[in-house]
């Protein structure tokens, strides 16, 4: 090698070792506040973390991209709908990344799956999913843990009291549910609360997650000729057995879904097998939802934030875009109350926030079964008829009455 050349790569290196150190100088300057975001992007559920992703996108654009004085940095993380990796983005998160605040993930059976690494370091851990009971047993006395989404027995109380008011007491109810943590934690409030309502459950028949053939069962729940079908799975089993009573021709008359029936890209792969089912939510576009006299930037009237939802993504936002939109909004909001990113701060500010939000009130309050912080438990009841959802129960905010399914 020549002198020339030898002084000519010798410059190259030090040039570039010269601005590997400017930008790393430039970058431990900056302010920033690391979300950890373990999301469903692949996957079975990827119809949840697809949505998460939109909602944790539409609350950094409505801070601008920063929070007290701080640049909002998102750490997402594909955990594949898969135990293992949840396990894996959480420990990543938590062990190299070390981020004090979490979003996600979605999925009941996922989140309880990433309750042991979360133990590890305990940073503030928002959680805009599992509905599974298990799950609030495992985080009873946790004050770092802050739960956005509706336990399960919610599905159960609003559609049975509503069932019960429109049809009576004495009516047969038989229940298909999922092997999985989500199905077999939703079951004893299934059965608990349709009792409650006066109904007689004739039938109890168990399905394999991820089930091909759901006839079987179904066929079984076809000699107790019920007057309701409940069906406790997760949206990708939910199509499976939607389509399947679709083609069995089961003839009954309710048809009741856990969460499901609510979600567009179920009505997408089911097509006219969607009609007549029902379901609780604590979402829905559509309602007539006031902005935050406070925040009205941050939380506006749902019209608007819907509007600029529906021009941003070209569709109309669902359950879980509304739901992490607003946990987000929250945790940034709490985040630029308490100054910066100090976790104990940020949780006692998220505790003493009372917002009004496209979801209803935000307010995290303790509930029954342990847990110490949730927001966003009231439900009501929808009806898919034909291409209409109709709201159903309470009778305050109905706007139609249940159809049997002819």
């Amino acid at each position: 090698m020549s002198m020339r050349a030898f002084r000519y790569i010798r410059h190259m290196v030090m040039g570039a070792l010269c601005g590997l150190f400017i930008t790393g100088g430039i970058a431990h300057a900056q302010k920033v506040i690391r979300i950890g975001a373990p999301l469903e992007l692949t996957g079975k559920f990827v119809i949840y973390g697809s949505q998460g992703q939109r909602g944790l996108e539409m609350a950094v654009e409505a801070f601008a991209g920063t929070v007290a004085g701080h640049r909002i940095e998102v750490l997402l993380r594909d955990i594949q709908s898969t135990n293992q990796g949840a396990v894996s983005a959480m420990t990543d998160l938590l062990e190299k990344e070390k981020v004090d605040f979490l979003i996600g993930p979605i999925a009941s059976g996922l989140v309880s799956a990433a309750v042991p690494a979360w133990r590890q370091r305990k940073p503030l851990w928002i959680v805009p999913g599992a509905s599974a009971l298990s799950f609030e047993e495992a985080i009873a006395g946790e004050s770092m843990v802050f739960h956005t989404y509706a336990w399960g027995y919610g599905y159960h109380t609003g559609p049975a009291n509503a069932l019960a008011a429109a049809f009576g007491k004495g009516k047969k109810v038989a229940i298909i549910y999922s092997d999985g943590a989500y199905g077999r934690s939703h079951l004893p409030d299934a059965r608990k609360h349709y009792t409650e309502a006066g109904f007689q459950i004739v039938a109890t028949e168990l399905v394999r997650e991820n089930a091909a053939d759901m006839n079987p069962a179904l066929q079984k729940i076809r000699l107790t000729k019920p007057d309701v079908l409940v069906a406790l799975m997760q949206t990708t089993d939910g199509i499976v057995v939607a389509k399947q009573i679709h083609v069995a021709k089961l003839g009954i008359p309710i048809l009741v879904g856990s969460a499901f029936p609510q979600f567009q890209t179920w009505v997408d792969a089911v097509g006219e097998a969607a009609n007549g089912w029902i379901t609780a939510v604590a979402y829905l576009a559509g309602q007539a939802v006031p902005a935050d006299p406070k925040y009205p930037r941050i939380f506006p009237a749902a019209k608007d934030w819907e509007a600029a939802f529906t021009k941003k993504y070209n569709r109309e936002p669902e359950l879980i875009d509304a739901m992490v939109y607003t946990s987000a909004a929250m945790l940034f909001l709490a985040i630029d109350r308490a100054g910066g990113g100090d976790k104990e701060r940020v949780a006692k500010e998220l505790r003493n926030l009372g917002v009004e939000t496209i979801m209803g009130e935000g307010k995290f309050v303790p509930t029954p079964g342990g847990a110490v912080n949730q927001a966003f438990n009231e439900m009501f009841v929808i009806q898919r008829q034909g291409d209409k959802i109709v709201t159903v129960w309470p009778k305050a905010r109905s706007n139609g009455q249940f159809k049997p399914i002819q």
